[in-house]
């Protein structure tokens, strides 16, 4: 028996020694979902958060705070990037994600209660903030980040916050397509891809935002010619979020899966307000409808110091806490690569069989 015919699957495959929040080709996401391997740890916290994230569907509740802990090694991006998959039970092939799990849970109730998650109409929002986020931090970063990846969610232009308001302000006129259709109609091109270049575009862009929003000439020059950067509240955000999910029905959710916090944060106390401010706004007003699960290389208490009250409100407000420790490591290489096929595993029976009797 040759050795690359004893394993179950191809050892000639690529497998990639670290997961990126970014990589969702159809190839790496059908691998990393196929080949992930529930070790006795992970059972657990997938225990806990199920458990808590379930509730919240029948019950509303502020608790939508998941802080995911881990070193290098650890699996915790991985383990963000799987429940973002299985929770919006994304399509791979012609598979659903939550059906690739089937045989992965050996209990049932487990994955009868990931099934009931999965039903409910979700949409993920997963992206690694330290490369979304702006190179220049300042108190409201983790906020504008936010901003960015909610409106390029929804099709707007996020980069720049003035024109994904006019995108959304667009939109909520019903006019998107027609707005679309006329500035192409002017400029030969889509508006797409144009857009990160408005400003030199006036001549094209002017009479299409008269017509389309029927407003003066004077009113369109003022838009233009104003400051690049839009403030924006958190307020003004959440606002703006739970519009969107209650216009999506009863029972949707929405999720931010963020990446790299704590590495993000660093020791900057207002850039955790920042987040906890965020976190407290939306599970107040969204009430279990949109979470936000981030993840950090330190538990939630040793990222920044802060004293006194603020502190316990930024734990107060990530309510499901999950540790994960690099000592499933052989488990993981035990099942994910070395799995032999029954065939294989006979000849060694036989084998050791023979070898004990001699």
């Amino acid at each position: 028996m040759k050795i690359q015919t004893m394993f179950k699957k191809d050892i000639n495959r690529p497998i990639s020694g670290v997961v990126q929040v970014g990589q969702d080709d159809e190839s790496s996401l059908a691998q990393e979902l196929g080949e992930y391997v529930i070790t006795r740890e992970l059972r657990q916290h997938f225990d806990t958060f199920l458990n808590n994230y379930s509730a919240a569907i029948d019950r509303p509740t502020e608790r939508i705070g998941v802080w995911i802990s881990g070193f290098f090694g650890s699996g915790k991006s991985h383990f963000l990037k799987i429940l973002s998959y299985l929770l919006a039970n994304q399509s791979i092939g012609d598979q659903n994600a939550v059906d690739m799990f089937k045989d992965k849970f050996d209990d049932p109730m487990m994955y009868a209660t990931l099934m009931r998650c999965a039903q409910v109409p979700t949409e993920s929002i997963l992206f690694n903030i330290d490369i979304e986020g702006p190179i220049n931090k300042d108190k409201t970063a983790v906020l504008r980040v936010f901003a960015k990846v909610f409106y390029n969610h929804l099709g707007f232009y996020g980069n720049d916050l003035k024109v994904a308001k006019l995108e959304r302000h667009i939109d909520s006129l019903g006019k998107t397509q027609e707005f679309r259709q006329a500035f192409e109609a002017a400029d030969g091109r889509p508006w797409v891809d144009r857009r990160k270049s408005y400003k030199l575009l006036v001549d094209r862009l002017l009479p299409v935002l008269q017509n389309i929003l029927e407003i003066s000439e004077t009113t369109a020059r003022d838009w233009l010619r104003a400051k690049d950067t839009e403030e924006l509240s958190i307020q003004q955000l959440v606002d703006e979020i739970k519009e969107y999910v209650d216009s999506k029905g009863k029972n949707f959710r929405l999720l931010f899966c963020v990446d790299e916090v704590g590495q993000y944060i660093g020791d900057d106390g207002n850039l955790m307000l920042n987040l906890q401010s965020i976190v407290e706004q939306v599970g107040s007003q969204c009430l279990g409808k949109v979470w936000v699960m981030v993840t950090s290389q330190e538990a939630i208490d040793s990222v920044v110091k802060i004293s006194g009250n603020d502190f316990s409100k930024i734990q107060g407000r990530f309510n499901t806490r999950l540790s994960l420790s690099s000592k499933s490591v052989d488990e993981v290489i035990k099942k994910r690569i070395l799995e032999k096929t029954e065939d294989a595993e006979n000849f060694f029976v036989l084998y050791m069989a023979r070898n004990t009797l001699s």
